[in-house]
C-alpha cells in the first residue's frame, strides 16, 4: 500500500495505522512521488492526500486513471472533513473512496478494507469473463475454434477477399456416422475420433488456414486465398486419407465415414461469408 501526505504528523499516523492493520507500507510526500514510486513498483492501494505540492491529489489521480497499466489500482481520497466538493469531484475522477480529517482509525481501516475487497472481487470477475472469451474461441474437446470465432474469423476472410479480389474457399467436413461409432464404441471413443480428426484436417491444410467446430460432428475450413484447384487438392487428400486409414491414429470400428463440401468465392455467387458456409454445405449433401 502507498500512503501519501505531505504533513510529516499526518504521513507517520497514517503508515502506523496502516502497518497496524497488517499492510505493508510505502510512504511519499507529494504527488510527484507518489507517481516515482507507482513506476517502480504497483501498490495493491494508494491512500491519497488531495491538497500536495508538486502535483495534487487530483492531478495524481488524474494521471493515474488515465492509464491503461494504472487505472485499476484503487484510490482512497484524504480530504478535510467539511470539504464536500473535493470528495465530488476526487469520485467523478474514479477515486473508489475517501477518509476525511481529522482520522478516526476504524473509518480509515474499514474503508481500506473495503476498496481492497471491491478491487479483488472486480479483477475476479475479469479474470472469470477471460475465462469465459476464452472457452468460447476454443473448443474444449478438440480444440478447433467455436462457431463464435467461425462468425468472426468468416466476416474478416470474406471482407479481405472482397476487398483485394483474393480467392476464399470454405469447406466443410462431417463425420456421418459419428452416432453409430459412440453407440458401438461408447461416448468417450467417439469424441475420440473427433480429435483424431481435427488433428488429421490439421495435417492436410496450411498453417494460415482456419478449422473451426460447427457441430457435433461438423468441422468448417477456411482456405484463404485459394481457388477451387487449390481447394480440390485439400478436398482430395483429406478424403484419401480417410479411406486408407491414415487420417486416424488407430483403427476405429465402425470405420468413420466422413462427407466433405466446399465453395469458393467467386466461383458461387454469394453475399457473404455465411452464405459461403451455406453453399458448402450444399455441396457437402450432393
Amino acid at each position: 500500500m502507498l500512503v501519501a501526505d505531505d504533513d510529516p504528523f499526518n504521513l507517520r499516523l497514517l503508515q502506523e495505522l496502516c502497518e497496524g492493520a497488517g499492510y505493508r507500507v510505502v510512504t511519499a510526500a507529494d504527488g510527484g512521488d507518489v507517481l516515482d514510486v507507482v513506476a517502480r513498483e504497483r501498490p495493491d492501494l494508494i491512500l491519497l492526500d488531495v491538497a500536495m505540492p508538486v502535483l495534487d491529489g487530483f492531478e495524481v489521480l488524474r494521471i493515474l486513471k488515465s492509464d491503461a497499466d494504472l487505472v485499476d489500482i484503487p484510490v482512497v481520497l484524504v480530504t478535510a472533513a467539511g470539504d464536500e466538493e473535493s470528495r465530488s469531484r476526487g469520485i467523478e475522477l474514479g477515486a473508489e473512496d475517501y477518509v476525511t480529517k481529522p482520522y478516526r482509525v476504524f473509518e480509515i481501516q474499514q474503508r481500506v478494507r473495503n476498496a481492497l475487497r471491491v478491487c479483488a472481487a472486480e479483477t475476479a470477475a475479469a479474470q472469470a469473463r477471460e475465462r469465459v472469451r476464452s472457452a468460447e474461441l476454443v473448443d474444449p474437446l478438440t480444440r478447433a475454434g467455436t462457431t463464435q470465432q467461425l462468425m468472426v474469423s468468416l466476416d474478416y476472410e470474406y471482407t479481405r477477399a472482397v476487398r483485394y479480389g483474393h480467392s476464399l474457399t470454405c469447406m466443410v467436413v462431417r463425420l456421418s456416422n459419428y452416432v453409430d461409432i459412440a453407440e458401438a464404441a461408447g461416448q468417450e471413443s467417439g469424441e475420440g475420433v473427433l480429435v483424431q480428426l481435427v488433428s488429421g484436417i490439421r495435417g492436410c491444410i496450411r498453417s494460415i488456414d482456419h478449422l473451426f467446430r460447427s457441430d457435433l460432428e461438423e468441422f468448417v475450413v477456411l482456405l484463404p486465398e485459394t481457388g477451387a484447384e487449390g481447394a480440390s487438392v485439400v478436398q482430395r487428400r483429406i478424403e484419401q486419407r480417410a479411406g486408407d486409414g491414415s487420417l486416424w491414429s488407430a483403427a476405429i470400428e465402425p470405420l468413420p465415414r466422413i462427407l466433405v463440401g466446399s465453395a469458393t468465392h467467386p466461383d458461387v455467387q454469394v453475399d457473404g461469408g455465411n452464405a459461403l458456409v451455406r453453399a458448402a454445405l450444399d455441396a457437402l449433401a450432393t
